[in-house]
């Protein structure tokens, strides 16, 4: 059975370790050489010698003013792809390069003085000994690399070979090799991998193409074409011809692919062979033969490798090696034919550091001798056709090598930069923790030469780490790149916007293997390879905030300030949610059983919500299936608030389930500011955020203003069932777990040490990877700290056998806020929110489709009370009476409590309270009173709305209200419209008052409402279950623009004072008031101005005392006054009306 069969996928629409430290890390330097002195960047693009003139110093903007030539430095590593495992070959810091200065000899650097330098350009050829010939390594992050002037002082010179030795052998030839690569194309946006011209007979392609190139000097012989293609073809394989000057050389035969939407996308292969070349010139010709209507071939690359006369015949520039030279004791003498008498050569093994060869010019040839113990490059030139780079400008000071040692590393982007201060400044202030932000280009300066390389980024955060070596205080914890990043490293596809880069899989064809992962940079260890197969652990926290511009950095600080506020303190913090979808054999259930045991175990304090689809009605349509009701409770749970959003089932970057509860429609409606939840999605591709051509529902929810998540724990690609499993029960049980000091994780360190345990214990390395947090992963969830104790039940002590909670009985109950330890907190002074339950229920799933079976699952959410009580000293007390519709069965019900002082806040719980049978009763035989507006108390019967107002409800009983919602007809509701289709339950949304379990209040978030006349009736139960209902009246007006209605002023006719009152379509916005008044003949008299920012959809925030612009009082008689609204957004209304003045 294959791995796609063996193992189950999602996707129907896509669908505690610590860290141990190894020894032996490298050693860095102390300071940059950017620290100080002038510096100026330039650009090279391709292999080659490169002049410098005055000319060119001066467009860079370098002082060229008395300028000593011995002043002039260079710096630059080369500029290809750094090596990914942690342990390879590479520079630290900018190395100075030698350079050949052309002064005139006098010192100073004037006139047409100039100088030389080698640059080996972005792409690279490694040898392969074993075969004498070279591969090729195009650099796919850059297509320049960069080097570094300095004006400072007696600057590296390229030396000239002194006593050339005797030569042992003779060669005038030399291995020529030439590369062919055209990245156009990236199949899955996903990966390293891009693929060239396509080849089919499609409109607009072709079946065959011509390459024709020059190798200067080419001789008669064998010669070696090595090519790589890929083809995308059903049922049958496909093939590529390939000719060199009409000869076949090369046959490629593809196999074909399958149709599955988790297959490869392509196959590909990659072959070669020999040919003889009889000109001076190739023609190689690739041709495909489809395999199938509709197949497609690609050209990867090739290469041809074949010898060559050493001739500058017609060149200016000739690089060159002979790996028939290069061997223990020899001393090759080249001669090269047709130089010019101005020729050089260089010897460019170490590319830092050319040597000048001596050699002898003899006619139209030159000879030169070096030992050839190892393979030698050169490059011979003369003094026409030289290589100009490219200026980029004078750069500023940095030393990112001398920073001390520091908690939180966070690489951002310029635009992002702003927004990175502010929030590191924020973690000082609030953590004290230590934080350096550094741009991307500082990053890529000291640590890739340049190269916007993202192994830059990972070296970057392995100096600290290494250089803290066993002090695990000492390192770093959190790593935090701020801002979007791409697939496309070079700005090929439209509004790309890789600000801060992403690591891309070496796999691009396969969509269950490709992924792009942040771990990467986590992988610290001198041992750590992502490319091999050994288990690797992360030694840093990483997190990711996506911002494509300084509004989205600014919206997620914002985010992140008021997430630690006193307004984001509440009862909200004590919920979890756990969302399960339907199908696949109630697979997505049982993980969600899981995962939600996994939470009841690690802290039983929380309260766990289960919306399972199954167990909902579900409605067809015309667009498909679909869960209102599930709808309905997810926004609930959003706008009430939730700590933890937690998701099990199919999904994508649009869309969560086939049934779509949650799509960006969905969560642009969300209200839920103060209340951000961590979203936890075990599903596919939430969250592609190196995508740029697609908009993701979990950036969406990260990004938007006010809104959404706080952080989500989430995908990027497709993933797999099981394994998605494993993470989500790790990452809880890590994230809800306290610590030795009783304190929890950060969300970072939740993701290192669970993401960790899984590689470990779980394998699927790819799958985890494929996890990313989306957030601040310094941040820590609003995970209540303090604890709260059950002390008393009607002053009997809970330490004893409690008493039981009979329906219709009052009972008082006492308790404590203590500290992490258990302490008394004797100062604590605040609020507790008791919410007390009834016992577990079993519910069982509807099997609404076939691939799902009925099966029943247990919850905790019948609420006996919901209250609110003042916490003194420390200690607090609340009454209640049991409503009747409780189970009259024993059994153990649950107490639970969240309390706050307006800046910490604690939970707890009591699990072994016994709840069943009947009580006395009161005698009540009163239903509840109740008043009722939308979005805020200025609303009247009959006003105007938005499309999804706040439904307020203030009530009151002496018996307090049922919130049980036992399913017998007794819930609080509100029912649109008359029509039982359109009832919302309003249970879960009760609060009662401060120290009054008689009154209480609602505030609801009502679904989208079509424009017109509608009513809304609402009807409530006490605890005795008499009941009452009232009915408001409203019409909605769509938000396309700005109404205005009932335009007033009142009290009219007035005296001295009066105010100016209107309806309109826009609540919980900031708008601006204008009132001109006008007398009757047309005379402006007064300009009243006003921002407010309005709450409901009434407004009266005007007033006016009737007197003119200059202070003095009106006469007597009628007025007439325009009233202009205009909100932040541009959106304007206008209204007139007449006032008289007495």
């Amino acid at each position: 059975m294959s791995l796609r069969s063996a193992i189950r996928l999602i996707g129907a629409i896509l669908l505690c370790l610590p860290g141990l430290w190894a020894g032996g890390q490298r050693t860095y330097t102390n300071s940059s050489v950017l620290a100080g002195g002038n510096w100026y960047k330039i650009a090279v693009t391709e292999q080659g010698v490169y002049k410098i003139d005055l000319a060119f110093l001066a467009r860079l903007g370098v002082s060229t003013v008395n300028l000593s030539s011995s002043s002039i430095q260079l710096f630059g590593n080369g500029g290809q792809m750094l090596p990914e495992a942690a342990n390879g070959t590479k520079l630290d810091d900018l190395v100075e390069n030698a350079i050949w200065m052309e002064d005139g000899g006098d010192g100073n650097f004037n006139g047409s003085d100039y100088f030389l330098f080698y640059a080996e350009g972005p792409h690279r050829w490694f040898p392969d000994a074993a075969n004498a010939r070279f591969r090729h390594q195009k650099n796919i992050y850059s297509e320049q690399s960069f080097y570094y002037l300095k004006i400072g002082a007696n600057g590296k010179r390229i030396t000239t070979q002194t006593t050339p030795p005797l030569a042992n052998t003779n060669i005038n030839s030399y291995n020529a090799r030439y590369f062919y690569e055209l990245d156009t194309v990236n199949f899955l946006s996903s990966g390293k991998q891009w693929f060239g011209e396509e080849y089919s007979n499609l409109p607009g392609k072709s079946l065959s193409r011509n390459y024709n190139l020059s190798i200067p000097g080419l001789s008669n012989g064998s010669a070696l074409l090595e090519a790589r293609t890929a083809a995308r073809s059903f049922g049958n394989g496909s093939a590529f011809s390939i000719t060199v000057n009409s000869q076949q050389v090369l046959q490629q035969n593809i196999p074909a692919v399958a149709s599955g939407a988790y297959d490869l996308f392509a196959q590909t292969v990659q072959s070669s062979a020999s040919f003889i070349t009889t000109a001076p010139s190739l023609s190689i010709q690739f041709t495909y033969s489809p395999g199938s209507f509709g197949s497609q071939g690609w050209l990867d690359w090739f290469e041809v490798h074949a010898r060559a006369q050493l001739s500058m015949a017609g060149i200016n520039q000739l690089p060159f090696r002979d790996w028939n030279s290069a061997g223990a004791g020899n001393i090759g003498q080249f001669t090269i034919a047709n130089t010019a008498s101005s020729v050089q050569v260089w010897d460019v093994s170490n590319p830092l550091e050319p040597v000048r060869m001596q050699g002898t010019q003899s006619g139209t040839e030159y000879r030169f001798t070096r030992e050839c113990n190892v393979l030698k490059e050169f490059i011979a030139f003369t003094n026409n056709g030289f290589l100009t780079p490219v200026a980029l400008g004078k750069i500023n000071n940095q030393d990112l090598h001398r920073a001390d040692f520091t908690d939180m590393l966070i690489v951002c982007a310029p635009v992002t930069l702003p927004q990175a201060n502010r929030l590191a400044q924020y973690h000082l202030q609030r953590d004290g923790l230590k934080s350096l932000v550094v741009t991307i280009e500082q990053v890529y300066n000291e640590f890739s030469s340049g190269t916007p390389d993202p192994t830059a980024i990972r070296d970057f955060a392995k100096m600290f780490y290494d250089r803290a070596g066993s002090d695990s205080s000492k390192r770093p914890k959190y790593l935090l790149l701020f801002g979007d990043a791409s697939f496309d490293y070079k700005n090929r596809i439209r509004n790309n916007r890789n600000l801060v880069p992403a690591y891309e899989s070496d796999n691009s064809l396969d969509p269950l293997a490709t992924y792009t992962s942040d771990d990467y940079y986590g992988f610290l260890d001198d041992a750590d390879d992502i490319n091999g197969n050994a288990t690797y652990l992360l030694d840093i926290g990483i997190g990711r905030i996506p911002a494509k511009d300084e509004a989205e950095a600014g919206n997620m600080v914002d985010k992140i300030i008021a997430y630690n506020s006193q307004q984001s303190l509440g009862a909200w913090r004590n919920e979890l949610s756990f969302i399960a979808d339907d199908e696949d054999n109630n697979l997505h259930l049982q993980d969600a059983e899981v995962v939600t045991n996994t939470a009841l175990n690690t802290a039983p304090v929380f309260n766990i919500d289960k919306i399972y689809l199954d167990a909902y009605r579900q409605e067809g349509g015309s667009g498909g299936s679909r869960y209102p009701e599930v709808n309905e409770a997810i926004n609930g749970k959003i706008f009430n608030g939730t700590l933890i959003w937690n998701y099990s089932g199919h999904g994508g970057f649009r869309r969560l389930a086939e049934e779509v509860i949650l799509d960006q429609d969905i969560i642009n409606g969300f209200n839920n500011s103060y209340r951000l939840p961590l979203f936890v999605t075990a599903t596919c591709d939430v969250a592609p955020y190196d995508n740029p051509l697609v908009s993701s529902i979990g950036e969406n929810l990260l990004l938007r203003e006010k809104t959404g998540a706080i952080a989500l724990m989430t995908t990027t690609r497709i993933v797999f069932a099981f394994s998605n499993r494993v993470m989500n029960d790790n990452y809880l049980r890590t994230l809800l777990k306290r610590k030795a000091d009783s304190t929890y994780p950060s969300l970072g360190e939740a993701v290192r040490l669970a993401k960790n345990f899984t590689y470990t214990f779980f394998g699927d390395a790819i799958n985890n990877r494929k996890f990313t947090l989306l957030g601040d992963p310094a941040l820590k969830l609003g995970l209540p700290g303090k604890r709260v104790y059950t002390d008393s039940i009607n002053g009997r002590a809970v330490s004893a056998i409690p008493d039981t909670l009979k329906a219709l009985d009052s009972y008082v109950i006492s308790g404590q806020v203590r500290d992490e330890l258990g302490n008394p907190l004797n100062n604590f002074n605040g609020t507790v929110y008791p919410v007390v339950f009834d016992k577990p229920q079993s519910l069982q799933t509807r099997a609404n489709d076939p691939g799902s079976s009925v099966t029943n699952f247990t919850v905790q959410k019948n609420v006996l009370f919901r209250g609110k009580a003042k916490v003194e000293n420390g200690r607090f007390s609340f009454r209640f009476i049991v409503p009747k519709d409780i189970n009259y069965a024993y059994g153990n019900g649950k107490i639970s409590y969240y309390a706050d002082n307006g800046s910490i806040d604690g939970n707890g719980l009591l699990q072994n309270i016994i709840i069943g049978g009947t009580g006395n009763g009161n005698g009540d035989i009163v239903g509840p009173t109740i008043k009722a507006w939308l979005n805020d108390e200025k609303f009247v019967d009959g006003s105007i709305t938005n499309n999804n107002p706040i439904l307020l409800l203030k009530l009151f009983d002496s018996s307090g209200i049922n919130i049980m919602g036992t399913g017998i007809g007794h819930d609080l509701v509100a029912i649109l419209d008359n029509d039982p289709e359109n009832a919302f339950v309003l249970n879960q949304f009760y609060e009662s008052e401060l120290d009054d379990f008689r009154k209480g209040i609602v505030r609801y978030q009502l679904p989208l409402i079509a424009e017109g006349e509608h009513t809304l009736r609402i009807k409530a139960w006490d605890a005795v279950n008499n009941s009452s209902e009232i009915t408001i009246n409203f019409r909605v007006v769509k938000q396309d623009k700005l109404v205005l209605d009932h335009v007033l002023n009142y009290p009219n006719p007035f005296t001295t004072r009066t105010s100016f009152w209107f309806e309109h379509n826009f609540p919980n916005t900031e708008m601006t008031i204008t009132v001109q008044v006008y007398t009757v003949s047309g005379k402006l008299v007064k300009t009243l101005r006003k921002t407010i920012f309005s709450t409901g959809n009434r407004s009266s925030e005007v007033e006016w005392d009737g007197r003119d612009e200059y202070g003095n009082r009106l006469g007597r008689g009628v007025y007439i006054y325009r009233l202009k609204v205009q909100t932040a957004e541009g959106k304007s209304a206008e209204n007139w009306e007449k006032l008289y003045i007495l």
